[in-house]
C-alpha cells in the first residue's frame, strides 16, 4: 500500500474517486474542474491517494484549511473534507492510513487540531472517527431556501 500526495497527473484519478464517492451528484468532468477551482484558493484542497500493490488507486481523503471549523479551539483549521476507499478494499486499514497522512501534513504545518464530519444517519462514520480519536463536538442540522 502506497498512500502519497496528488500530483498534477492524478487529477484524473481523484475527479473519478470523487465522482464515485457522490454518486449521483456529479460526473468525473465536473469534479475535474472544481479540482482546478479547489486549488486556486486561498486554501486550496490538498488530496493524498492510495494505491494497491499492483498500483491501482484504491482510495483518496482531501482536506483543506477551513477558516472556521466547529470545535476547533481558533480559526483557521484543517479539515477533511471526503474520504472515500474503493468498496472492494474496505476494512484494510486504508481509510485510517489517509486520515494519518493528513494528520501527518496538519501537524508539519504546525496545527493542533483535524476537524472532519459525518452525515447524522451514518453511523459507520461515526465509529470509524471515534476508533481514530475524534471526539464528536457538535450536532449540527443545516437549513437553507431559494430566494
Amino acid at each position: 500500500m502506497i498512500i502519497r500526495a496528488a500530483a498534477s497527473h492524478d487529477h484524473q484519478i481523484w475527479a473519478r474517486m470523487l465522482a464515485q464517492r457522490h454518486a449521483p451528484h456529479g460526473t468525473q468532468k465536473e469534479f475535474l474542474l472544481e479540482i482546478a477551482e479547489w486549488l486556486e484558493l486561498a486554501e486550496p484542497m490538498h488530496c493524498w491517494l492510495a494505491f494497491d500493490d499492483d498500483g491501482e488507486a484504491v482510495g483518496f481523503i482531501d482536506a483543506r484549511v477551513r477558516s472556521f471549523a466547529e470545535g476547533a479551539p481558533h480559526g483557521n483549521t484543517p479539515y477533511i473534507e471526503d474520504i472515500w476507499v474503493d468498496p472492494r478494499r474496505q476494512k484494510n486499514g486504508i481509510a485510517s492510513k489517509l486520515v494519518e497522512a493528513v494528520e501527518a501534513w496538519a501537524r508539519a504545518e504546525g496545527y493542533e487540531w483535524l476537524g472532519s464530519d459525518a452525515e447524522l444517519t451514518n453511523e459507520s462514520a461515526h465509529g470509524f472517527h471515534a476508533a481514530l480519536g475524534f471526539e464528536e463536538v457538535e450536532r449540527l442540522v443545516v437549513f437553507g431556501k431559494p430566494l
